[in-house]
């Protein structure tokens, strides 16, 4: 289905009789410009009868076509308005350098299917049948999308049209009656506590990427967390770390997304000993790199504003380099197919295992909303739950 661009028009088939005698005809109605072409459309149907019946066919067949139509008119094709958007909300600062990153990449992909229509005669039809070529691999890098990336995609295309409600420009949005696939992301996993303490065990404080690991499974801090952590940070004498900055995949320091982000955590004993370790480690490393370096280049210095995680010049590490050394070393560590992020939903796995009460948990996470803590602890709860009732039926059993 497409919107009308006009009333459409009438063909006449039979060319060898008057047109009062024709009873052959081929209804046309223009749709506008194909959304991925940029070329002209239109859609046609043959039709027999007389020219009072052709007509009346045709003002049929413009309903039909029309019945799911976005109502308004525009001068904006789709591709334009998402470059306004994201001027927009870049001028006011509505959110964060690497959230504009994101949506452009989501908006130049949802373009290759529907960039070039105007935004107005965009339907619910066409952004699904986009949703489906993309999950069949009609896509920027040619591999099917997730179901997942596909709803985030429709989740800032909806942000979009509902942008361009509030202008006026359009009366309603065709995301509304649209219908994204279900997000299809795996369910987190958790290694239980045998398996941790292995691991744990296993990890060598004194390099960068093993002590980066030990943060994630012992203090459940995120990537960016772990890569915005400074020396001065941390309160070897109090026990606490401050948890107030992140690192972003675009190099910048900043404060933590949400407050919730923000926090004071405590820290534990052998984890403050195996910090210490890395630190004296890493001061020992500057030292041996300062000596070939030249004045020009400058010495290596561990501050308290220095990286906690750095690299062989003493620079922080992005949050993607971080997750390059994980999955290089996972396989040692006979943890193939794991994702980085898996060991801090271990570490609140383990919390949950322990009794913590939830709140406790949503503060020492991190989290902004008490539903992703629950989430955690009511599978955890429920787990033992089951092996409780499964204990007592193999008694009566």
């Amino acid at each position: 289905m497409a919107n009308v661009e006009g009333g459409g028009y009438i063909v006449q088939r039979d060319k060898s009789k008057p047109k009062s005698k024709c009873r052959k005809w081929e209804l046309r109605v223009p749709t506008g410009l194909d959304p991925r072409t940029g070329k002209y459309k239109t859609k046609s149907r043959r039709f027999n009868g007389t020219y009072t019946e052709a007509k009346k066919a045709l003002r049929e067949f413009v309903d039909e076509i029309e019945h799911d139509s976005v109502q308004g008119r525009t001068c904006y094709t789709f591709e334009e308005y998402c470059e306004r958007f994201l001027e927009r909300r870049a001028l006011g600062k509505e959110v964060a350098e690497t959230t504009q990153k994101r949506q452009r990449w989501q908006f130049k992909a949802a373009c290759r299917h529907i960039g070039k229509a105007n935004l107005a005669s965009i339907t619910p039809a066409m952004l699904d049948d986009m949703y489906i070529a993309m999950l069949k691999g009609d896509t920027l890098s040619g591999k099917p999308s997730s179901g997942s990336y596909v709803n985030q995609i429709h989740d800032n295309i909806t942000l979009v049209f509902e942008q361009a409600k509030k202008e006026g420009i359009l009366v309603k949005n065709p995301c509304d009656a649209a219908n994204p696939p279900k997000m299809d992301t795996k369910e987190k996993r958790a290694l239980n506590p045998d398996r941790a303490h292995v691991f744990i065990a296993m990890l060598d404080e004194k390099d960068d990427r093993e002590c980066a690991y030990l943060l994630a499974i012992t203090m459940g801090l995120r990537r960016g967390e772990i890569c915005g952590l400074s020396w001065g940070d941390i309160d070897f004498e109090r026990g606490i770390v401050d948890i107030s900055h992140s690192y972003d995949t675009l190099g910048n320091l900043k404060e933590t997304k949400t407050k919730a982000g923000m926090r004071l955590l405590p820290l534990p004993e052998s984890v403050a000993e195996a910090l210490k370790e890395h630190k004296r480690a890493q001061k020992e490393r500057y030292d041996r790199t300062n000596q070939w370096r030249k004045p020009h280049e400058g010495y290596i210095e561990q501050a308290d504003e220095s990286p906690v995680i750095s690299d062989n010049t003493g620079s922080r590490v992005l949050p993607s380099s971080l997750s390059r050394w994980w999955t290089e070393d996972r396989v040692k560590y006979g943890l193939e197919g794991w994702c980085l992020h898996e060991l801090r939903h271990t570490y609140l796995t383990m919390l949950a295992l322990s009794g913590v009460h939830p709140k406790v948990m949503q503060e020492l996470a991190g989290h902004y909303s008490s539903q992703i803590t629950m989430d955690i602890y009511t599978h955890v709860n429920m787990d033992a739950k089951r092996d409780a009732v499964a204990a007592v039926s193999k008694a009566f059993a």
